[in-house]
């Protein structure tokens, strides 16, 4: 009896070894990987999910440099250079090129000797986005209070030097070098253009994926696009209002400057919705260079669907909730705006 203890005990004995050796094992793998990711990725917060992606910019550094070509073919490799270069592909015009995607990063680095000049700031706020911005996970926590609940974000926000602010996918980035709506001295702006972005990536993903195209020939379609956009844009300036506001931000910032006007809202309002029924009441028609000039006045010249949006987007929470705003994300845009419409007539 005590001899079969014993075997017994034995086989015991090297189960639990073989299970610690084997969990060992594992362990070390993991560490391995986990490692190797670390010095891909600059940084996975573990609090969200959404994994913010700084090689596209490091790499961009190094280039400006030194000068070294080579360093261009490995941004070109990039995920991050793929959601750049899809959005593109994505926003041509009819019969437009953009080249490959080693011309395209050429391009925004391009001329490297003015190029360079942006490389202080830039380095900067690369160290601001890793040490205030990822590590915090601020962005996506007050982005996800305008999306369900359930929601989360699945993909990456990229960091680089050239294009726009984009989202696409379940992607996007922040262009670190922007001359334009990142100000020298307010590096903090980071965040609200963060959260403007990563609202986009839920609006979309809510949406299904779907964008309407800018192949457009008729005011139906047309009108189809403005309702989009300032469903999009409006709710994407409204999620960092609250902050901004807290921190008495954005002073000099246009849209933001227009929504603390109330005389000036009103008048953009109005201006908002000339056009808007200009388009609505004759859907037929047959878009015209002067109605391009109308659409560029709610996009770029005025702003007047980011500004106007972001009321229609704060009077539905204010007087319907939240919970009713985020719902109609997932409805017809138009239905945004008629809710808007209803609300102000009462």
């Amino acid at each position: 009896m005590e001899a079969k203890d014993h075997i017994k005990n034995r086989t015991r004995m090297k189960k639990v070894f073989y299970f610690f050796a084997l969990l060992t094992v594992i362990t070390f793998v993991y560490v391995i990987v986990v490692i190797e990711n670390k010095e891909k990725r600059d940084c996975k917060n573990e609090q969200t999910s959404l994994t913010y992606d700084f090689s596209y910019a490091e790499l961009a550094i190094k280039y400006l440099e030194t000068g070294n070509p080579e360093y261009l073919l490995e941004i070109s490799n990039l995920d991050a250079t793929d959601h750049l270069y899809n959005h593109a592909l994505q926003s041509l015009l009819p019969g437009g090129s953009v080249g490959s995607k080693l011309e395209l990063i050429t391009h925004f680095l391009s001329p490297i000797e003015k190029q360079r000049e942006l490389l202080p700031i830039f380095k900067k706020r690369l160290i601001f986005a890793k040490e205030s911005l990822a590590k915090s996970g601020i962005a996506e926590k007050i982005t996800l209070q305008f999306l369900p609940a359930d929601f989360s974000f699945s993909g990456s926000l990229f960091f680089t030097f050239g294009y726009y602010h984009t989202a696409n996918g379940k992607n996007n980035n922040i262009n670190l070098a922007d001359t334009i709506y990142f100000k020298m001295n307010d590096i903090s702006s980071m965040i609200y253009f963060a959260i403007h972005e990563l609202h986009h990536v839920g609006f979309i993903t809510l949406k299904g994926g779907y964008m309407p195209s800018i192949d457009i020939t008729t005011y139906k379609e047309m009108l189809h696009k403005i309702e989009y956009g300032t469903h999009l844009e409006g709710m994407a300036v409204y999620a960092p209002l609250g902050l901004i506001e807290q921190e008495n931000a954005m002073n000099s910032d246009m849209i933001y400057m227009a929504l603390r006007d109330i005389q000036l809202l009103k008048e953009l309002e109005a201006e908002y919705f000339d056009i808007y029924y200009h388009f609505k009441n004759e859907p037929d028609n047959l878009i015209t260079e002067e109605d391009w000039h109308k659409f560029r006045l709610l996009t770029d010249i005025k702003g007047l669907w980011y500004i106007v949006g972001t009321q229609m987007a704060k009077t539905i929470d204010e007087n319907l909730g939240r919970e009713k705003l985020i719902n109609l994300i997932s409805e017809p845009s138009e239905n945004f705006i008629a809710t808007y419409l209803e609300l102000i007539k009462q």
